[in-house]
């Protein structure tokens, strides 16, 4: 009895079969969407969810960043430039920059703080440590210390110093001008003026403007209108404020009222319209407070009628205040009339957002999508696009398909394994010899 030799022709065929299949692993790995896209194999999808790589392929992209409870969103426009609106909290800033970074952002061209408060302008300062920014438009809220509006002192940075000091000595109206003493805004603030970026070499301070309605911001296929915070109404000069600062003097609620000096604008792509109210409300919840004015309402009472057709049946709406009781009105969802309502909150926040008279007051509009709801805790980052003419959006962490699915890069391992013991590891049987 003999044991059958291989030859190295077989040898050789053998290494061939794995050198193949190892190929046919590797790409499997590296083009496994495509083809999956191709034999239409992907994971089974939302009405109107796509994969991330079709809205990075697209013109442009309006991405909600997951931030916890907290906001911030990302714009990339048809023409290259880039927006950031809010930065979340504090802790959220090193995550803005290397999301920025992955993106080969190092360059913003206009960074919008909608409002003073903490969970919106916390990460913008890793940002501007990191980013270079051309353009910062912030709110009429003064930064500066002090625990009551006689001991206050604006901060040395603070460009609006004068304007307060203004109304404060002349006009008797401090108490309606919001005066900001946390600590995030006051960094907020000296970061925002201290900002430079260079252009041709030449080293050129980040434009500041005071956002207000009526300020409009145009490109290439894209508009950004604002319309609230209202322009005060009284006889104090609307110029101009300072030689530093653009923009107008603006309707205050409040000494310590940061939610509704929140900027109120409309984003324009392509037809497609995106709205962001910040954390302005149309009530507080207070009985004894039934005649104080809010933001959301009195921005609504200031639209003329073609202000109204054009904010009417937008394509995504972000949820006021975080799906707070007390933002996203009846009257404005009603107007507004979404198709999608992106909800930006952090996962059993002590707040109870988004809360349930919200989204029943959402979901009594009439033009919602049926998988119009995305919260960000449970989507991670939302990513809308126009595609193939459609508007669209991908998530990052939405819940996966309960069905058992396998990977090509997962399958293509299993074969290549199991070939290559079979051709390989599997020695030949011995041949018996009479």
């Amino acid at each position: 009895m003999t044991r059958n030799k291989i030859t190295k022709r077989e040898i050789k065929i053998k290494l061939t079969i794995v050198c193949v299949l190892l190929a046919l692993v590797v790409l499997s790995f590296f083009f496994a969407e495509h083809i999956e896209d191709f034999l239409n194999l992907n994971e089974t999808y939302a009405a109107n969810q796509v994969s991330e790589r079709k809205t990075k392929d697209s013109k442009y992209e309006v991405i909600y960043l997951d931030v916890g409870q907290g906001n911030s969103t990302f714009v990339r426009f048809p023409d290259g430039k880039t927006m950031l609106i809010d930065g979340g909290n504090t802790v959220c800033g090193t995550e803005i920059v290397e999301f920025l970074k992955d993106r080969n952002v190092d360059k913003i061209d206009y960074m919008i703080a909608t409002h003073a408060d903490s969970d919106h302008i916390g990460g913008l300062v890793k940002v501007f440590e990191m980013v270079e920014v051309k353009n910062v438009l912030r709110p009429f809220q003064i930064a500066g210390t002090g625990d009551n509006a006689d001991e206050f002192v604006a901060n040395e940075s603070e460009d609006l110093a004068g304007v307060y000091e203004y109304y404060q000595t002349v006009t008797g109206n401090r108490s309606k001008i919001s005066r900001v003493t946390s600590s995030v805004y006051n960094e907020f603030v000296e970061r925002a003026y201290s900002e430079y970026y260079f252009e041709n070499g030449k080293k050129i301070f980040s434009s500041v403007t005071v956002f207000y309605d009526g300020l409009k911001i145009s490109g290439e296929n894209y508009e950004i209108e604002f319309f609230a915070p209202l322009v005060r109404d009284d006889e104090t000069d609307l110029s101009l404020m300072t030689e530093r600062t653009g923009g107008f003097a603006t309707v205050g609620y409040g000494v310590t009222d940061s939610n509704n000096n929140s900027a109120i604008f409309l984003l324009s792509i392509f037809g497609e319209t995106f709205f962001f109210s910040g954390d302005a409300a149309f009530s507080s919840g207070d009985k004894n407070a039934e005649n104080l004015s809010f933001e959301e309402t009195d921005f609504l009472s200031s639209l003329t009628s073609l202000e109204r057709e054009h904010i009417s049946n937008v394509s995504v709406f972000i949820a006021g205040h975080h799906g707070s009781k007390y933002s996203s009105s009846a009257a404005l969802l009603k107007l507004l009339n979404p198709k999608f309502v992106v909800v930006s909150v952090g996962k059993n926040n002590d707040y109870d957002h988004p809360h349930s008279e919200t989204l029943e007051r959402i979901l009594k509009t009439d033009r919602l999508e049926e998988d119009y709801l995305l919260l960000s805790y449970k989507a991670g980052n939302i990513t809308f696009s126009t595609i193939d003419s459609n508007l669209k959006y991908s998530v990052e962490l939405a819940e996966k398909d309960t069905r058992l699915t396998i990977s090509w890069y997962e399958l293509g391992m299993i074969i290549f394994i199991s070939l290559s013991y079979i051709v390989v590891l599997v020695k030949p049987k011995q041949k018996r010899q009479i």
